[in-house]
Formats: C-alpha cells, sequence, structure tokens
C-alpha cells in the first residue's frame, strides 16, 4: 500500500495488496512510492504516467486483504455467508471514505473487479457495493462520477490492469497517457 494518499491527484484504484507466499507477514506493507529506486514493480507504471501527465498521484486498493487470486476474494463476495460480505462491505466503506477525502482530479481504475464494486456495472444487475453512479461523457471520452455532492464531475478510467499478463498493450497504455493528459487540459 502507499504511505501517502494525495489531494487532488490523480488516483488508481486497484482491487487488493497481492500476496507472494514467499513473504512471512500477510500484514499489509506501505510503501514510499515516491523513491523510485526503490519502487515496487507494480508502482512504476503509476510513477511513468504520473510524470508523463505531470500530476502527482496515489494508489488505493478498494480491499484490505492480501491475496494473489482474484478468485479467492470473488468467492467472498459471491458467498452468501453474512460474515464474508460484511467482511468485504466494510472495508469498501473505509475505502469510499478515503476516495472522498482525497478528492481526486482524475481516477484511474485498472481493476474489473474494482470497476463493479464501484458501481459500474449495476445496470447489468451488479451489487451497488459503493454506489457511485457514472456516465459517460462524450465531450472528454470517459466517464465521469454523478451522484456525489463532492466527487461530482470527477473523470474516470476504466481500464486493464498496467502491470503483468494481462496488463495494457504498449498502444493502449500510450493512449491512456494520451487521454488523460487531454482530460486534464479539459477539467
Amino acid at each position: 500500500m502507499q504511505d501517502i494518499t494525495h489531494t487532488n491527484a490523480l488516483l488508481f484504484i486497484g482491487i487488493n495488496p497481492s500476496y507472494s507466499g514467499t513473504d512471512n507477514n500477510k500484514i499489509a506493507q506501505y510503501y514510499n512510492v515516491l523513491q523510485t529506486d526503490n519502487a515496487v514493480k507494480y508502482f512504476k507504471k503509476f510513477l511513468e504516467i504520473s510524470f508523463e501527465v505531470k500530476m502527482e498521484w496515489s494508489h488505493i486498493d478498494l480491499l484490505f486483504l492480501r491475496e494473489t487470486e482474484q478468485k479467492k476474494v470473488e468467492s467472498l463476495i459471491n458467498n452468501s455467508v453474512e460474515n464474508g460480505l460484511s467482511f468485504i462491505y466494510e472495508q469498501l466503506l473505509i475505502s469510499k471514505e478515503i476516495i472522498e477525502k482525497a478528492m481526486p482530479q482524475i481516477i484511474v481504475v485498472n481493476n474489473t473487479l474494482a470497476r463493479r464494486l464501484l458501481g459500474k456495472h449495476k445496470e447489468k444487475g451488479e451489487n451497488i457495493w459503493m454506489g457511485f453512479d457514472f456516465e459517460f461523457d462524450k465531450i472528454i471520452g470517459t466517464y465521469r462520477i454523478i451522484n456525489h455532492e463532492t466527487l461530482a464531475g470527477t473523470p474516470v478510467f476504466f481500464t486493464s490492469m498496467l502491470t503483468g499478463q494481462r496488463a495494457l498493450d504498449l498502444g493502449s497504455y500510450e493512449r491512456l497517457i494520451w487521454h488523460i493528459n487531454f482530460v486534464k487540459e479539459n477539467l
């Protein structure tokens, strides 16, 4: 996890801290991602994008459960056992408060499950976990939050992972940077 959450910055949203299995400590760790020499591999693309768009950035995982296999996280959500659902829901309430207090200028959601938990797919019958409503803005070419007292109008990019096996291809990655710059100039 990032050790500082910047306000009025570019906010990257993921799903949960990974756990390689080789680390004996399953407790969340905090990283000073501004020290590029020691940057965790996962954060390097965020650093690159931040540099290219000339914005401070922060990262938040919606869940605090350290797990590499997302299917295990999804099983807690899909399991109707009340403890699993309330465990996830309580974490989402904390994450929502952090996002609200960060008041990001632009949000990049780089995980499909995170997108669902934010409320993006409720038109498809998904649960509305965090209750955000999104509307596509044809002028800036991406979504905006539309139903929140302080975050209404915030541009949101829904993208795939930026690192790993299913990461964005180079062309899509370059377009994302261009698009963030375009939106930033039109805020």
